[in-house]
């Protein structure tokens, strides 16, 4: 398998400093590709790279971006401690903050709930309530993915726990490994057996948790920290990015394949 640069576009530098890119997400029917850079929310044509929206907002630099499944709107969140929701057509309708910078984000793949995280909460929004729902933690989070069936929440943080939490924002099981857990993601495949979470550590492996928490095999040590780990749609397969400069292409089992694309620094994200 080879991959093909379809196209790209390069960042500007800022007063001599590089941008960096740190989330991306696409539409869920892939016609748009939205992601921030600085303080903008850019959103560009997912088929041919055009840039269709420049969006100002954010009062600082956006750290993650994230799609609703039915594709009528998105959300950015940012160091400014805000989150703003957009239409699909590129107007903010709504944003609510939280006191610290915000770390990541997750639609519900059922509902409209939206899930946000900070170094020491996370929230819950949806719609029909006035006022978003907020859970204290004890460490910073660094990543977050909802259960195909939107039940669960998984959050994913520095000091290593796994915190799988329901709908109301109950934790109900804890994984506890001994490093960063900078990335995690659901499989999103509906013909496994049971839920399987794909975590990437910042101890260079790769693992796979059932919902109960049980581990499925063993580490897989990738020889990099990984920074983004992501599905494909069927669940066959799995994107991984990290400090190796590289977007390696895995199989569900935790099997690397081959080298997707290799860039000039680490790959903070990257999503098929």
């Amino acid at each position: 398998m080879r991959a093909v640069v379809a196209w790209s576009d390069k960042v500007p530098d800022r007063d001599g400093v590089k941008s960096v890119v740190y989330d991306v997400a696409f539409r869920p029917d892939g016609s748009q590709l939205v992601t921030g850079v600085g303080s903008r929310v850019l959103v560009y044509d997912a088929v041919d790279g055009d840039l269709m929206h420049s969006l100002k907002g954010h009062k600082d630099t956006v750290y993650c971006v994230a799609y609703s499944r039915d594709g009528k709107r998105f959300a950015s969140g940012a160091a400014d401690k805000t989150i703003i929701i957009w239409t699909h057509k590129a107007e903010g309708i709504l944003k609510y903050s939280h006191n610290d910078a915000i770390q990541c984000l997750a639609y519900n793949p059922v509902t409209q709930q939206l899930g946000s995280a900070t170094s020491s909460d996370f929230g819950l929004w949806s719609p029909e309530q006035k006022s978003v729902a907020k859970h204290k933690v004890s460490a910073k989070i660094l990543s977050m993915s909802w259960t195909n069936d939107g039940q669960y929440l998984a959050l994913g943080q520095f000091n290593g726990h796994i915190s799988i939490r329901d709908k109301s924002g109950s934790e109900k099981v804890l994984i506890e490994r001994t490093a960063p857990v900078w990335s995690l993601c659901w499989n999103p495949s509906r013909d496994e057996a049971y839920d399987i979470l794909s975590v990437g550590c910042w101890d260079g492996t790769l693992s796979f948790y059932q919902l109960s928490g049980i581990q499925v095999g063993k580490d897989k040590d990738m020889g990099f920290d990984p920074c983004s780990v992501s599905y494909f749609s069927n669940g066959e397969y799995i994107c991984v990015g990290g400090t190796d400069k590289k977007v390696g292409l895995v199989t569900k089992e935790g099997t690397r394949l081959t080298t997707i694309a290799e860039r000039e620094s680490w790959v903070w994200c990257a999503k098929p």
